[in-house]
């Protein structure tokens, strides 16, 4: 028995914004990474294919399918790319229609919470299973009783359609207690050399991603907590080196992107990491929060690689930050910049223009607060109202939600929620206006040109000229 694992094929999407494109981050899809150690583990023979990284369209798929059959193909689906992902279901469909096919990842997580597994199921006949929740077990359970042919009506975590038409919503699984027990991400099945970042999160390359805990305790209005829960799961620092060890020595990987929601959650976890991270020489970045980042912590970050934090800041007005939820103050946002500026690493910042309560004074705000700020690196996003935020039911009870799947995309220039105070051409003119005033002051200009140590250094500036052209 032959198991494909693949991600969504890459098409062309109107709702992006080309110049950002250009130079987004692609990175390893660790979800499927996990789902092929396990398989691997228990003896299974798995393949996989990330169509995003080697830039596969439907033609190519098609391609790939007729060259060697598979018995269970899975896909991981984004809500954005839910509408691709079923023309490559149906493309399976056509050339290996005796291949079971499983759904999941991020858009089966959010139709689940959202109270919308049904509508998932009947959205598309083209699909045997889905899989919600943390996924690594589950898929094992299924594969295991598909190829043993055994009943696969009650595993846990699994979305089915009978032949009579009924729609299954199997009970969730419970979270994995110990996450010490998974295999390390099967990286050697990836593409490695295909992977790109952005200019802005990387210094030297090789870049390799890790994940050192799961879950998040926040409960922003725009984001979805659904596979791993609302507590934070850390793997212990001895699981943690062995596989920094691993990707130093088998991989030469130079640089570590750790992708935790919040790294900086628990100040003695981070500290321990620092102190056993430091004999491999390595650079990393991480995602911090505003609020649970310490001067002590930054000065052991810094000794030990670190050389620059992501902050999720959404906003710049104090009105906005409580209205969404997001446990921070526009004071706490500006201290914990200068505090991680002092240490000598670099701030790069996320924000989001046109929430609910929004006027164009309150955008203004956060714009403003972008320039003055002392950021290095500022990214503006539009109100992305995924299923199982509480952002979609505001969304639909403002009946201000777009129906349309492929322009939920976080990277774009379309709102799924359109602010009607604003309304969505002026949201798309602040966008514009926000990363022209960014990026193009000279001032800053100069400050990057100022910066410039290596051969590295000129490449990755070159790259991100295309900022420039949002206008």
């Amino acid at each position: 028995m032959k198991i494909l694992l693949c991600t969504t094929t890459r098409e062309y999407n109107p709702s992006s914004i080309k110049a950002i494109d250009e130079i987004f981050t692609v990175s390893e899809p660790l979800g499927i990474a996990y789902l092929a150690a396990v398989l691997i583990q228990a003896g299974y023979n798995v393949e996989v294919l990330d169509c995003l990284a080697e830039g596969y369209d439907s033609a190519a798929f098609s391609a790939f399918l007729l060259k060697e059959k598979y018995d269970i193909i899975g896909i991981s689906t984004y809500t954005p790319d839910w509408y691709t992902t079923k023309k490559n279901l149906s493309l399976i469909k056509e050339i290996q229609p005796d291949a079971i096919t499983v759904i999941g990842g991020p858009h089966v997580n959010s139709m689940v919470n959202a109270g919308l597994g049904e509508y998932l199921l009947n959205d598309s006949n083209l699909f045997n299973f889905a899989v919600y929740g943390e996924g690594e077990h589950t898929f094992l359970d299924l594969v295991r009783a598909i190829i043993e042919k055994r009943n696969t009506d009650n595993i846990d975590g699994t979305l089915w359609k009978s032949p009579d038409g009924k729609c299954h919503i199997n009970s969730p699984r419970k979270l994995m207690k110990d996450i010490d027990t998974l295999p390390f991400p099967a990286l050697e099945y990836l593409p490695l050399s295909k992977y790109k970042r952005t200019p802005s999160s990387y210094k030297r390359t090789p870049v390799r991603s890790i994940l050192t805990a799961r879950g998040c305790p926040y409960s922003c209005i725009f984001c979805d907590r659904g596979a791993f829960g609302p507590s934070v799961k850390s793997r212990s620092i001895e699981n943690v080196m062995h596989e920094v060890d691993r990707l130093a020595k088998k991989f030469k990987t130079k640089e570590l992107r750790i992708w935790d929601d919040v790294f900086t959650m628990n100040e003695k976890t981070t500290i321990d990491f620092c102190d056993e991270i430091k004999r491999y020489g390595l650079l990393w970045s991480c995602n911090g929060r505003v609020n649970t980042i310490t001067v002590n912590m930054l000065k052991h970050m810094k000794s030990a690689g670190c050389w620059s934090v992501d902050f999720g800041i959404e906003s710049g007005n104090d009105n906005i930050l409580k209205a969404i939820s997001k446990g921070i103050t526009v004071k706490t946002a500006s201290e914990a910049i200068k505090m991680v500026k002092r240490a000598g690493m670099e701030v790069r910042a996320f924000f989001i223009l046109g929430f609910p309560g929004e006027t164009e004074e309150t955008v203004k705000d956060t714009v403003d607060f972008a320039l003055s700020s002392g950021i290095d690196y500022a990214t503006f996003y539009l109100p992305q109202a995924y299923p199982g935020t509480r952002l979609y039911e505001i969304a639909k009870g403002e009946d201000a939600l777009e129906a349309d799947y492929s322009k939920y995309l976080i990277t774009g220039k379309v709102a799924s929620y359109v602010n009607r105070n604003i309304g969505l051409n002026k949201l798309q003119s602040f966008q514009r206006q926000a990363y022209a005033s960014f990026y193009k002051r000279p001032s800053y200009i100069a400050g990057r040109i100022s910066k410039i140590r290596t051969l590295e250094d000129i490449k990755r500036y070159l790259s991100a000229l295309s900022i420039l052209k949002i206008n």
